[in-house]
Order: C-alpha cells, then sequence, then structure tokens
C-alpha cells in the first residue's frame, strides 16, 4: 500500500508591530516589525537589539498591536534583531516601568534615558558610570557600633507607629527628625518590622561612604542580611526579586531604582542631602522618587534627617515624627563677635583659649571653616551688611576687575558702593579665609600639636582617604581642620572643642538656599562636640550674630530657623512656596546661545493658556564650571502648580528642539534644582 504524505498546510502569521524606546536624547519610540521567532514571547518592558541608523541599539518594548500606526508604511520598517544578550527572560516588572514614564514627565527628560534607570544591567556593562545592585553580606558581627549607639533606649510608640503604617499597605510619609544615634536605633527598628512583615525595604543615603557604614551598623543591630548596593552587576538583585524574596537594600541615589518583591519601607537617610539629587540627565531627586514609587507600591517613606530640609519639613503630605535632642547631651555653646574683634582675624581669643584647654585635656579640637563658603561678594567689617539683589534677595556677586555687583539670578547689576548703606563705615572687604590659612596659623599658635585637614585638596587619592578617616576615627591628631567634607562619611567622634571660625560664610553664597545649608552645617558642627557635662564646648564665630541661622544653633531651637526662614522664601517666592526650574541653553556661539535663551523665555510666555503663568528670571549668563569654548546661560522659572508648569516645560522644549534640529545649541531642563551657585 502506498502512503501519500498529507500536505502541511500553511500557517498565516499575522504582523505584530512594536513601539520600542531607545536611550538617545529622543523623547519618541520607534515602530519596528516583529520577528515571526518573536511573536510568541515578545513582551512590553523587555529589551530587544534594533537598528538605528548605522549602529545597533538596545531598546525597551513599550507597547505591541497587530495595526500598523497610521502615516507609516510597512514596507519601511526595519525589523527586531533579538532579544537583548543577558536579559534572558528578565522582564521589567510593570511598577518599575510605569516608574521610569513618571519619571520622564516629571523631570521633562526622555523616556528612553528614564528607562535606562530601571533596566537590569548586564555583568559585562560594570564600568557604566550609573549604579546597579549587588547583595554584599556585611555579616551579623560589622564593626564597632560605638559607645553612644549603645546607650540609646528603645522606642516603643515608633515600633507601634511604623508597624501601622505598614499594617495598611497604603503609601505613608513620614519625617524623622532625629540625632544621628536616634536615627540609627529607630531604623534598626523599622527593619525589624518590615522584615517581621515580609516585606521588603530600601534605604538611601547621599554618599557611598555613609551607606557602606551605615549598613555595618545595621546588619549589628539587626542580625539580618544586608545588601549593599554598588558599581556592578545586579542581576543577583533581579533573581531575588523574580523569585519573591525579600531584601533589604541599601545604597546611594541610583538604589532606588533597585527591583524588591513586596517593597514595605524606602528609608531616607539624611533626606536634605544635595547628593541625593542626580547631577545628569534626568536629574531625578531620590527623595522624590522614592515617594513616587512608594505610591505605586503602597509603602512607607521616611525622610530621616536632625535638620531636614524645608521642602520635608513643610509637605503638607509628611506626618513629622520629632525625637528632642537629650539636653544633657549638648555642649555649651559660646558666640564671638567678630566685629568687635581685630581686622583679619581667625583665631579669637576665645578660641584661642578654649583649644588651648582641650590640648592640656587631650579631648581634641575640630575647627570647622567651609571652603565653599567663600563668596566673592563684600561685606562690612562694622554691620556685617551684604549686597543683595533688592529682586531675588540672594548675595551679590563681586567683580573685581569689572569692579561691579551682579546677581546671578535676573542678572540685575550695580556700582561698588564706597561706604556701608546701613552703619555709613568705609570698612568694606570681600569675604573669604580657607582651610590651608586655617592650618597654618593652627601649627603657628600650637607648634607641639598634631593637626590634619579634610577637604577636597586632601580627598582625591583613595589610599589617602582611608589612612585619613582611620586617623580621624581613632582620634589620632590633636587638631583636626575641615570643610562640609568632614561630615559626608560618618558621624565624628566627639571632641572637646568645636570651633565654627566663619558662622556666616556660607550666608553670602548667591543661593536662595544659603541659610538653610548654613544651618544645616552649623547643627553637624555642633553635633560633634562632647556635653557640657564632659566639657564640651562650641565657639561660633560670626559677624552677623543675629541672622536666624546663626541665632537657632545659639539657642538650639530649630523651630526658629524653619519659622523664619519660611516666611522668607513665601515673601520672596521659592520654595517650599513655589516650584522651581532652571533652563540652561550651551553652545560654541555666544550670540547663539544668548538668542536661543531669550527665544526659549519667549516661547514660555506664548505658550501660556488657561494655567497660572510662571514667573522668569532671566536669562544670564550661567555659574558654575563648563566645557573650554562653551558659554551657558540659564533661566529661572518659578510656578505655583507642578504639573502644569512640567507640561508647559515640555511643550516649550518640543519647539526649541524643533527650531534647532541642527544641535548647534543644546537645551537642558532641572526640575527641583539644589545648586544654583
Amino acid at each position: 500500500m502506498v502512503h501519500h504524505e498529507q500536505p502541511v498546510p500553511h500557517i498565516r502569521h499575522e504582523p505584530l508591530y512594536a513601539d520600542v524606546i531607545v536611550p538617545r536624547h529622543i523623547a519618541k519610540a520607534f515602530t519596528y516589525l516583529v520577528p515571526v521567532a518573536l511573536t510568541q514571547t515578545l513582551a512590553i518592558g523587555r529589551q530587544v537589539l534594533v537598528p538605528f541608523g548605522r549602529t545597533i541599539l538596545e531598546g525597551v518594548v513599550i507597547s505591541l498591536s497587530n495595526r500598523l500606526p497610521s502615516g507609516i508604511r510597512a514596507a519601511a520598517l526595519k525589523e527586531i534583531r533579538s532579544v537583548a544578550d543577558g536579559s534572558g527572560n528578565v522582564q521589567l516588572p510593570p511598577v518599575l516601568f510605569e516608574l521610569s514614564r513618571r519619571i520622564a514627565e516629571h523631570y521633562v527628560a526622555p523616556w528612553g534615558q528614564c528607562l535606562r534607570l530601571v533596566l537590569p544591567k548586564e555583568p559585562a556593562r560594570t564600568s557604566s558610570r550609573r549604579q546597579s545592585t549587588k547583595l554584599i553580606a556585611t555579616g551579623p558581627d560589622g564593626e564597632g557600633l560605638g559607645e553612644s549607639l549603645l546607650h540609646v533606649e528603645p522606642d516603643p510608640l515608633w515600633a507601634g507607629h511604623v508597624a501601622a503604617h505598614l499594617r495598611t499597605n497604603q503609601a505613608r510619609k513620614v519625617v524623622l527628625f532625629a540625632p544621628w544615634e536616634q536615627r540609627v536605633v529607630r531604623l534598626a527598628e523599622a527593619i525589624r518590622q518590615a522584615h517581621a512583615m515580609g516585606k521588603s525595604m530600601l534605604i538611601l543615603s547621599g554618599e557611598l561612604a555613609k551607606a557602606e557604614r551605615l549598613a555595618q551598623h545595621m546588619s549589628s543591630l539587626t542580625k539580618l542580611p544586608i545588601a549593599l548596593a554598588h558599581v556592578t552587576s545586579g542581576s543577583e538583585q533581579w533573581r531575588r526579586a523574580r523569585e519573591g524574596t525579600p531584601s533589604i537594600v541599601l545604597g546611594t541615589r541610583s538604589a532606588v531604582f533597585a527591583p524588591l518583591p513586596s517593597l514595605g519601607l524606602i528609608w531616607i537617610e539624611g533626606e536634605e542631602d544635595p547628593a541625593l539629587k542626580e547631577p545628569q540627565e534626568p536629574r531625578y531627586h531620590a527623595r522624590d522618587v522614592a515617594w513616587m514609587r512608594a505610591r505605586e507600591e503602597g509603602a512607607l517613606v521616611v525622610l530621616a534627617s536632625a535638620h531636614p530640609s524645608l521642602e520635608s519639613v513643610f509637605d503638607r503630605d509628611a506626618e513629622p515624627y520629632v525625637v528632642q535632642p537629650e539636653p544633657a547631651r549638648r555642649p555649651k555653646v559660646e558666640l564671638v563677635d567678630l566685629r568687635h574683634e581685630p581686622a583679619g582675624t581667625l583665631f579669637s581669643r576665645t578660641l584661642v583659649a578654649a583649644m588651648q584647654e582641650a590640648l592640656e585635656n587631650k579631648t581634641g579640637v575640630l575647627l570647622f571653616l567651609n571652603r565653599k563658603g567663600y563668596a566673592r561678594t563684600l561685606v562690612c567689617r562694622d554691620c556685617g551688611w551684604v549686597p543683595r539683589c533688592p529682586a531675588c534677595a540672594v548675595a551679590l556677586a563681586y567683580g573685581r576687575e569689572a569692579a561691579t555687583l551682579a546677581c546671578r539670578y535676573c542678572g540685575g547689576t550695580d556700582v561698588v558702593p564706597q561706604s556701608c548703606p546701613v552703619c555709613h563705615s568705609t570698612r568694606l572687604t570681600t569675604v573669604g579665609a580657607g582651610t590651608e590659612r586655617a592650618e597654618i596659623e593652627a601649627r603657628r599658635l600650637f607648634p607641639h600639636a598634631t593637626v590634619a585637614r579634610v577637604d577636597r585638596g586632601t580627598l582625591h587619592r583613595a589610599d589617602a582617604v582611608r589612612q585619613t578617616w582611620k586617623g580621624i576615627m581613632s582620634g589620632a591628631w590633636d587638631i583636626l581642620i575641615g570643610t562640609q567634607a568632614v561630615f559626608q562619611r560618618e558621624q565624628l567622634p566627639r571632641r572637646g572643642v568645636v570651633g565654627i571660625m566663619q558662622a556666616d560664610s556660607g550666608l553670602h553664597i548667591p543661593d536662595f538656599r544659603a541659610a538653610e545649608r548654613t544651618y544645616q552645617l552649623l547643627d553637624e558642627a555642633v553635633s560633634v562636640a562632647r556635653p557640657d557635662s564632659e566639657g564640651g564646648r562650641v565657639i561660633v564665630q560670626t559677624r552677623l550674630p543675629a541672622h536666624h541661622a546663626v541665632q537657632a544653633v545659639l539657642s538650639a531651637d530649630p523651630h526658629r530657623f524653619y519659622n523664619e526662614e519660611l516666611a522668607a522664601r513665601r515673601l520672596l517666592n521659592y520654595p517650599p512656596a513655589c516650584y522651581l526650574a532652571v533652563l540652561s541653553v550651551s553652545g560654541k556661539d555666544q550670540q547663539e546661545v544668548e538668542a536661543a535663551a531669550i527665544r526659549w523665555r519667549m516661547c514660555l510666555e506664548q505658550s501660556v493658556g488657561r494655567e497660572a503663568p510662571p514667573s522668569m528670571l532671566g536669562p544670564v549668563p550661567a555659574m558654575g564650571k563648563r566645557p573650554k569654548g562653551h558659554h551657558r546661560f540659564q533661566t529661572l522659572v518659578k510656578g505655583a502648580d507642578q504639573a502644569g508648569l512640567c507640561r508647559l516645560i515640555q511643550k516649550s522644549v518640543d519647539t526649541m528642539e524643533q527650531e534647532h534640529r541642527k544641535k548647534r545649541v543644546k537645551f537642558v531642563v532641572d526640575i527641583d534644582p539644589v545648586e544654583l551657585s
């Protein structure tokens, strides 16, 4: 019998089209034809390799459809090459996929750039500047906790507070206002509560060194494994996320995107730290992204600090939880009015005497002098008057060559006065004295003392940094001189004397946050001194003793600072009284750049519809470093409605980039900027 083979029926595959976002400064998606081999397996959120011009790029599928978008010919479409190597079966979780879209909208950034933040990183790409997540077990023993931590009493009220919030599975935000030791103990309690409920935890810190030290503390206090986010492969964290294994992840700002199942708690340690703001596109702030994510996943966000930002203190969505510092732990704080000292005084007689006593008792000295506080501006030596812009209320920058005063916000200028308009004194001088001069003077005054200096100039080599901090923590030096860099790693050992050499120097920076940052740094410095009962003293030297930032430190009354500063912000319409954006234009041709900046402002003014028009300052030449041969102009935009402001700016960006297709100028948007000087 002859058997005839049955003909194989022809299976007709309906075409499938994918919209793919590529990691470029391009807002729109590109449509590709899906290969037959991938039609059954490709999904939204999957990484794919696609032809893009003459190269191959790794993109992300954001939509799939059997219908061809109108205006596109099927014959003109290119085909997806393959699923990206290394992505395997990894599919972007819907929560992170949606988070990337929200970030793109909020920060007026291309979605492709924002998707890169949440994608799993491949081991071959670990040299990238972007951070990913790796599990690093610190072990249950860790390093020594320090004497101050061991004596902090547990807080049952806090434990119950956290547990109640976690049980709701709804987004909550708490501002924890507490000294460092109190925060650490409460963080450990929050971890225990979340872990007992089978929830994952995410802990963020602005600096990597602080994150590493905090991981050691948490491992010792909770006896739980801590995953430290690092600049390496994140494949292990993605595997644990797929398996639904709860984790405790601790890292810097980019750790906010770590894939975690059943996320219950996001803790931002030192929430006011400017390092939580990403300086490159999409310029997100980890504190705000944490809240976006918490709203998607029903998590509790804790914003923890001894001196929270004004945005957090007066956040309507946040609930305050205040832990009062123990009066017995506070040092004696004394004021030295530099107006009554000889000209050029860096070490007052009071400070020298206090240092001499501390050196004799071997209790150690910290001299705080913030190099960043050196501002080219004038100050009256008799009354402390500083020239300020009448419109913007920031200190006017002093141009020595041009002999003018200029506002870096609105561009207004003024002549250099011959005398002080307040007290009519002719003793006007520029502000400035650095840590190098302080070191020379300290060595001259105390030739037998060991002296160390900590600033950006001394912390540039990794081996030197390790040795320096090892010496600091062991008390190897009698006198430690430092800028704000001395507070950026971990809590310093208590010292017998803390000398704040120019408490008002940071107030002269042309930035509306100058007073806030000055107060925070002064408060940090005070926290390093030993209690009064142990002879601890803080000497505050200043030419502006009546300023609310200085008075709040002297009186140990933070509410005095926050209330007065908020009143000033409202009067001048600065955050948190409004929402802020900086629009920058840069390029090689100064005239072209300035013309584009002016046109951008006009475009914004013309785009205003029913929404309240924003107020704008500038464009003016931008401050800060820039590539050689480049020019940059910026405009400061203030709005009452954040979403409306972002929509308005996005519309203007689209218009400007359409008008400048040759890319001779670059348009940059910074929503919620933290650095303006």
